[in-house]
């Protein structure tokens, strides 16, 4: 283990690293022992210690009262990492947080709070210095279950934290800049998604606090922040009925969420889903404002009979500018985009519904389930019931 950085690295994150030899001798990399909770308490030690040696990854437990502690494997012994607060710990909170691992000195430090992807890129930092096999940001706090396995879709969480008080108490209450605000949102519109979630993990530590209670607090600036990046992403070109779904269904996850965890993966999951569809817009050929006009009306009616001199009279064209337009444009008829979206709509009802096959074709509008089957085909050359036996999730089969 090479000592020296460790002793640097300990010093410059401000957290409090123990090293534990195969024989269980403790060696600090900081002054204050008879203030730590690693080297007062063995029952944390253990606690630790099971989680490493049972993964190869970084092992990060929750120890409450938003603090965290870690443990990486170091040659043939353990390094120890904690506590790393999540939110500043008024005065009796860190007393009863040390009391609970065997501290109970009147004189006790105040500690640095971290969020959590600098906790997360602390840990990784750490991990890269011992010369351990490479983690994954997103592995990282799986494996240790900090955030939720990835189901059905979901890619990475919570929220744009826009309006960011200084710490409780310290009087600033706005540090972040508006130009950091506008390159978050430039970096959306332009569909740069990777640059999005770093801008948005740097604003974290700089927002206005708006509760006194932390998850509530998180959790407002989770709303407001996908409600933001919606607003971005339309200005991208992604359409507003498209945005407003996505944020929606975003909100309501941040609305049922717990934990900050949660929250966070949530907010990343809302940038990287609307950014990703800005991205893919961008790449596809300009049209007309008539022809996305078009197309949203498809999106809003496709369960209802639609007829083009029904879509034109909305644009305010004639049906027969508009059949051309759109064929010069998009290279299909307006029926085929009918017919296309009705059968996305469907597909996910078969993936992810009980529905039947007649309920379902009456749903999107065909006119039968012998037409259903027929065009269906034609978009994804499987027929309805081939295509959910294929693709339908296991915990949705009988």
């Amino acid at each position: 283990m090479r000592e020296n950085q460790i002793q640097l690295l300990g010093k410059v994150i401000k957290v409090d690293l123990v090293y534990e030899a195969p024989d269980r001798l403790l060696t600090p990399f900081f002054d204050m022992v008879a203030e730590s909770p690693l080297m007062q308490s063995e029952v944390l030690r253990s606690v630790l210690r099971a989680g490493i040696n049972a993964q190869t990854a970084p092992f990060i437990w929750d120890g409450g009262y938003k603090c965290y502690f870690a443990a990486l494997h170091a040659g043939d012994g353990i390094l120890y990492m904690g506590p790393i607060c999540h939110e500043k710990l008024r005065r009796v909170a860190l007393r009863q947080m040390y009391h609970n691992f065997g501290v109970d000195s009147e004189d006790l430090p105040e500690l640095p709070s971290f969020t959590l992807p600098e906790m997360r890129n602390m840990v990784l930092l750490v991990n890269s210095i011992l010369e351990n096999a490479p983690v994954e940001n997103e592995e990282l706090l799986r494996l240790n279950r900090l955030i939720a396995d990835g189901a059905q879709g979901e890619k990475k969480e919570q929220t744009i934290f826009l309006l960011r008080e200084e710490e409780e108490n310290d009087g600033d209450a706005f540090r972040h800049s508006y130009r950091e605000e506008q390159a978050l949102m430039q970096a959306i519109r332009e569909g740069r998604t990777q640059d999005a979630i770093r801008l948005a993990e740097r604003m974290d530590a700089d927002s206005g606090r708006l509760s006194d209670e932390g998850i509530r607090h998180r959790r407002n600036l989770s709303i407001i922040g996908i409600a933001l990046c919606a607003r971005a992403a339309i200005e991208g070109g992604l359409t507003p009925e498209t945005a407003y779904r996505i944020s929606g269904y975003y909100i309501r996850k941040c609305d049922a969420a717990q934990t900050e965890t949660h929250l966070l993966q949530f907010r990343n999951s809302a940038i990287e889903d609307m950014t990703d569809r800005v991205a893919e817009k961008l790449r596809k050929p300009r049209v007309s404002g008539y022809i996305e006009q078009s197309r949203d009306y498809v999106r809003k009616h496709y369960r209802e009979k639609i007829y083009l001199e029904e879509v034109a009279e909305a644009l305010g064209i004639s049906p027969t500018y508009l059949s051309r337009l759109f064929k010069r444009e998009t290279g299909q008829c307006l029926q085929d985009f009918i017919n296309e979206e009705r059968v996305k709509r469907a597909a996910n009802l078969l993936r992810y519904s009980d529905m039947g096959l007649t309920e379902i074709a009456q749903y999107v509008n065909f006119p039968n389930q012998s037409y259903f089957g027929k065009i269906f085909k034609k978009y994804t050359n499987m027929t309805p019931r081939a295509y959910r036996d294929f693709y339908k999730p296991a915990e949705f089969r009988e």
